[in-house]
Order: C-alpha cells, then structure tokens, then sequence
C-alpha cells in the first residue's frame, strides 16, 4: 500500500473567506472605534486570519491498494470535509491538472472527485500526481487542465470575452486614476499583480482557443 498525504485548499471556501474578509475587518474596526481600543482589533484581527485558514485549508491522505483509491480527511474540531468514497482506478476516465502540479479533479463515468492540493505545504502532491499518471496510462485516461474542462463545457469562449471586457475597464481605470492622481501604492499594487494576472489568462485562453480550432 501507498499513502499520499495532500495539503488541500478547497477553491469555493477560498472564496468564501475573501468575501468574508472586507466585511469582518469594517466589523472590527467599527468596534475597535466604539470602545476605542485599538488592542481589541490587534487581537481579533489575528483570531480571524487563523479561523479562515481554519476553515479552508484540508489534510488528506490518498491511499493506493488494490487498483482502488481511498480517501482519508484529517479530522477537525469543526469545518470538515465531506468524506470521499473510493474509487477504483480502472474507472477513472479523466484527471485534470494545472501546471502539472496542481491536481483538480479526478473524473469518473458518474462522479467528479475534485482534489485541488495546495501550492504551499506541497508534501507528497508531487509524488502522488507523477504515481497517479503512472497507473492511470495503461487505461488511456485522458489527461487535460482547467481551460480544457471549460472548452469541453462550452465555457471557454464567453470566459475570455469576459476576461477582455474586465482586463479593458481595469486598465482604463488604473491609467485614469494616475493620470490624476498621480503613481501611488495602490495603483502599484493594482499594476504588478491584478491586471497581469488577467493578462496570463487571457493568453491561456486564446491560445486554448486557438487549438480547438484547428
């Protein structure tokens, strides 16, 4: 037997502590300005950061016995993921991996497993992803990323038309507010990490575009 043990962080619960976030730091600042103790926000500032991390980050461990998959989550106090059941390896019919390093999902005939290991706290993803390649070869499992899930979905196209519309306001934007305001952090911040990363994205886009066409 071979055990895999995987940092996962679950992409929807992401989401749901960023849009948490802003709200939680109005809410500790209105209260830190009621009591007017600043120590208050210093404290639970730092509880909420680790609730969040809490709440997202998974530890689980991937089992390989008997051509089967098994799943074994790191229990916590509270914020648990659902159990996932186990899956024969003859029944896997695609895997899809970013980067090839990133495992998302692994696709069977009647049920989507989806993964999603960490960029941090890698442990044994590597090895798990390269192990898991290896057994799934000599079933001719398809192997694709994100964007080839989307363009099977349909989905590829409206994306990066929705890409470009948001990659054009934001530049506008960013160029207006230094045209008038001048060069500041904030614009800064803006410049080197949002609107490149939308950029990236659209090339993987297009050029996925580009290759279902031919």
């Amino acid at each position: 037997m071979q055990k895999f043990e995987l940092t996962i962080f679950r992409q929807s619960r992401v989401l749901v502590g960023l849009f948490l976030t802003p709200i939680s730091l109005i809410g500790i600042l209105i209260l830190c300005a009621e009591l007017n103790n600043i120590f208050i926000g210093l404290v639970l500032f730092p509880v909420y950061v680790l609730t969040v991390y809490y709440f997202v980050v998974g530890h689980l461990t991937v089992s390989i016995n008997n051509e089967q998959l098994k799943f074994r989550w790191t229990r916590k106090l509270i914020f648990n993921y659902d159990d996932i059941e186990p899956v024969n390896i003859a029944d896997i019919k695609t895997i899809v991996i970013d980067s090839g390093q990133l495992l998302r999902k692994i696709i069977t005939a009647d049920r989507t497993i989806k993964i999603n290991n960490a960029k941090v706290q890698v442990k044994d993803a590597n090895k798990f992803i390269y192990q898991l390649g290896i057994l799934t070869k000599r079933n001719d499992v398809r192997e694709i990323d994100s964007w080839d899930e989307w363009s099977d979905k349909g989905y590829i196209k409206t994306a990066y038309r929705i890409n470009t519309v948001i990659l054009v306001l934001a530049t506008i934007i960013v160029t207006t507010f230094i045209i008038i305001k001048g060069f500041n952090s904030r614009n800064l911040f803006l410049v080197l990490l949002f609107i490149p990363q939308l950029y990236l994205y659209g090339k993987q886009m297009k050029r996925k575009i580009k290759n279902d066409n031919r």
